[in-house]
């Protein structure tokens, strides 16, 4: 818009001199008509002057000029604000795409760590460890940390430290939070109880139709507490999500998909159970 103005503006600095230089030839012609008469005789082509003076059609042109300018920038501004306000839409929602995309790929990471770790330990991580007092000495996603790129091992009961990029909510609050949960049941991925064991041969299912983990648009937690989802905590958290948040299944084959709404609770129990009857394919 600024390089509009400027070309206006060099517009009429032409057209302004332009009109001098073709003022100044009809005073030259004008001097020499004057010369052919004798002195002291005047002139046939002397005009009467004006009551107004030249200074009036001077002076109303230069307004005439201003008022062209004044409105070409009107038009310019306007139509920005209109082209700005029809782009605003289609801005905010690859941005929203964008960022559905990266939670995504952030889930698959969190997906091939849990399926590292089963292959060096031959289960997956206890959803919380406990030593023989009962305290708690680890959770899930604290023993996923040595096998998400970047993680640093975190000793246990840690001070509020930084979470695993993948981990954290995009565009999240904190750093220190996160919006992937477990689900626990006695019958999913992974276990309600403290120290039980799950490994993939478990699965009567198939892994690929049983979830091991969701990503929530409306809910977070400190990423190295205990806390994770009952089914009915997790349901519920489903079914409030509002368009356009998406949230997003993480099944046991490490496969990420949008979890489709609306659902069912049939359909909800049958996935997060590894021996719910869902038909192999």
């Amino acid at each position: 818009m600024a390089q509009c103005v400027v070309c206006v503006l060099r517009l009429i600095n032409v057209k302004m001199s332009a009109t001098g230089r073709l003022l100044s030839l009809d005073l030259q012609n004008e001097d020499l008509k004057m010369s052919d008469h004798p002195p002291n005789q005047p002139s046939p082509y002397a005009a009467a002057p004006e009551a107004g003076g030249s200074g009036s059609k001077s002076g109303g042109g230069f307004v005439l000029i201003i008022g062209l300018v004044v409105g070409v920038v009107f038009m310019l501004v306007a139509c920005g604000g209109l082209a700005g306000a029809l782009l605003l839409p289609a801005v905010s929602n690859a941005r929203l795409a964008a960022q559905q995309m990266s939670e995504r790929n952030n889930m698959r990471m969190v997906g091939l760590a849990l399926h590292n770790y089963h292959s060096a330990h031959k289960q997956l991580p206890c959803a919380v460890a406990t030593d023989v007092d009962g305290r708690v000495i680890s959770t899930w996603r604290m023993a996923l940390v040595p096998f998400l790129k970047g993680g640093v091992p975190v000793p246990a009961r840690p001070a509020p430290v930084a979470a695993p990029v993948p981990l954290r909510p995009i565009g999240g609050v904190s750093t220190t939070e996160t919006n992937v949960f477990a689900i626990l049941s006695p019958n999913g991925m992974f276990s309600s109880t403290p120290n039980a064991r799950v490994r993939f041969s478990d699965v009567s299912d198939g892994l690929r139709w049983t979830v091991m983990a969701i990503k929530l648009p409306n809910r977070s937690a400190e990423w190295s507490s205990t806390k994770n989802m009952t089914p009915d905590e997790a349901f519920g958290a489903i079914q409030s999500i509002k368009k356009p948040e998406a949230a997003f299944w993480l099944m046991g084959d490490g496969a990420v998909s949008r979890i489709a709404l609306p659902l069912d609770r049939k359909t909800f129990d049958a996935f997060i159970t590894r021996g719910g009857g869902e038909p192999r394919q």
